[in-house]
């Protein structure tokens, strides 16, 4: 159980006239406590009573929840028990409101709001403890049919782990903050100003800030094109602190520096050297996300050199990259099939997503140019060809003569797509849109040229011009496509008793 009686409250609430008003009740008695627990029908946690003799409610500075899985909460105000305050347990907008007329679940109390103005709220759960028990703090999702997320085990370590938010935070109050702390805050906010964030580290001096820090302000450079400047800071950090993230983040400035450079460049050979070491260490720490991102700085970032460049001098690498990304079965696998003259007869929807190619080795960014094919031709292989593995044409056909395809977008009206096209949401509503445009799903339904097969080339250019005419926002880098089953029906789009498969569209920023 964690209390709140050694807790420093400086600075923690935002005293307005609206917080009176709406927030901030009568000093409490343990008479008030006893009375509001009996009409609740739940024991208060002690952390939450520590809190209501400090201040009973009120609306706080110290508004952003970051928990241990970097899950980001913004909440307004934490209520009391003071009936009168329209923002109380007892009051106006206070328990029974939400749950009865809102209908969030009866599990536990309300007991703070957040920005979202109703949409998602704080609860106390008393699921497992029983209405005598000690409660976790959880965020329950409206918008989401009522999603559950845990945040904290306990009030008082929901309390101990609400922050400022960046554009509230002094330099002060950031330098308070631990090591550990200060990594939590920067990581774990939504949309978070990261002009300011690099502000509050280099305020510090960058001769003052451990290695963790520095590391964490490389990574900011890295993300903003600054990868000179997260290299000088990289190699500020010693030996002794120089994990597999060191030389993922190393490899991917160098990599940054040297996209689009030959192999023999000297950017790209010092990115390869560290990332074929990040690679060893993640394999070692059985880091499979981790040895995921390494992989990707030379896929995506070094994607002008081939793997047979890189074969024999970083043989992990290619090794690694070979398991992870290139297994190119698009061929129907006989194994445990019933077979007729040595081809299979299995039924097509026990197909495998293994047995399709993905195609996450082609680098393809989608732009607002409609092309023919002729010049989508000459632009593909100008393009494309130049960093995909040779030997992988014959087999990087997509063995299906119809297909389904969905992918996202932004669309201003419905006009924008095409006769083999549909949106996957039920309605469209204009007080929906944001900035005039939906975000939608689109399914789209494509047959292949000669009735039988898509060449890598094919598909590649009937999904650009697919997109050509809707919004991506920065999500305009081809990353391959993922099978998702057979369909025998797609919104109106094919009425097929056999079924067609269905593949996601993955595009990167």
């Amino acid at each position: 159980m964690s209390n709140l009686k050694d807790f420093d409250w400086t600075g923690f609430w935002k005293d307005t006239d609206y917080a009176f008003k709406s927030y901030i009740g009568r000093d409490v008695t343990d008479e008030d406590i006893k009375n509001a627990e009996a009409e609740l029908g739940y024991i208060l946690p002690t952390a939450y009573i520590e809190l209501l003799k400090n201040h009973n409610g009120g609306v706080v500075n110290k508004n952003c929840f970051i928990n241990d899985d970097d899950d980001c909460v913004y909440i307004t105000g934490i209520y009391g028990i003071d009936r009168d305050k329209k923002y109380s347990l007892l009051g106006e907008m206070g328990n029974e409101f939400w749950i009865s007329k809102v209908k969030y679940p009866p599990i536990g109390i309300v007991i703070a709001d957040t920005i979202s103005g109703g949409h998602d709220m704080i609860f106390l759960d008393y699921r497992e403890c029983g209405p005598t028990g000690e409660p976790k703090v959880i965020r329950i999702d409206q918008e989401g049919d009522y999603s559950i997320t845990l945040l904290a085990d306990n009030f008082g370590d929901f309390i101990k782990n609400l922050y400022f938010s960046i554009e509230e935070i002094t330099d002060e109050e950031f330098k308070e903050l631990s090591d550990a702390e200060k990594v939590k805050f920067l990581n774990g906010q939504e949309g978070i100003d990261i002009k300011r964030a690099m502000e509050l580290l280099n305020n510090m001096g960058i001769d003052n800030l451990s290695p963790i820090l520095l590391s964490t302000l490389g990574r900011m450079y890295n993300n903003n094109g600054r990868a000179a400047e997260a290299i000088d800071l990289f190699n500020r950090i010693d030996e002794a602190h120089r994990d597999w993230s060191w030389y993922y983040r190393c490899g991917y400035a160098h990599a940054m520096l040297g996209c689009g450079e030959c192999y023999e460049s000297e950017h790209v050979q010092k990115a390869l050297q560290l990332i074929e070491i990040g690679i060893k260490m993640t394999k070692e720490a059985h880091l499979d996300k981790q040895l995921g991102w390494c992989c990707e700085v030379v896929k995506y970032q070094l994607f002008k050199i081939k793997p047979k460049e890189y074969k024999e001098d970083y043989p992990v690498i290619f090794e690694t990259i070979k398991n992870l990304f290139d297994k190119k079965n698009s061929k129907d696998t006989t194994e445990g099939k019933a077979t007729m003259g040595g081809k299979a007869t299995g039924d097509i929807n026990e197909c495998e997503e293994d047995n399709y190619p993905t195609y996450d080795v082609v680098h393809w960014v989608f732009n607002k140019q409609t092309y023919s094919r002729e010049e989508f031709s000459k632009e593909y292989n100008e393009n494309v060809k130049k960093y995909v593995d040779d030997e992988a044409d014959d087999a990087d056909r997509l063995e299906e003569p119809e297909i389904l395809v969905t992918y996202e977008a932004w669309i201003e009206s419905e006009d924008q797509l095409f006769d083999n096209e549909h949106v996957t949401d039920e309605e469209l509503l204009e007080e929906d849109k944001e900035d005039g445009m939906w975000q939608v799903e689109i399914m789209a339904h494509l047959v292949a040229d000669n009735g039988t097969y898509f060449t890598r080339e094919e598909l590649l250019f009937k999904l650009h011009n697919l997109m050509a005419n809707k919004e991506l926002g920065d999500h305009v880098f081809f990353e391959g496509i993922e099978y998702e089953g057979h369909k025998c029906e797609g919104y109106g789009l094919i009425d097929n008793e056999d079924s067609i498969p269905v593949f996601f569209i993955v595009c990167g920023s």
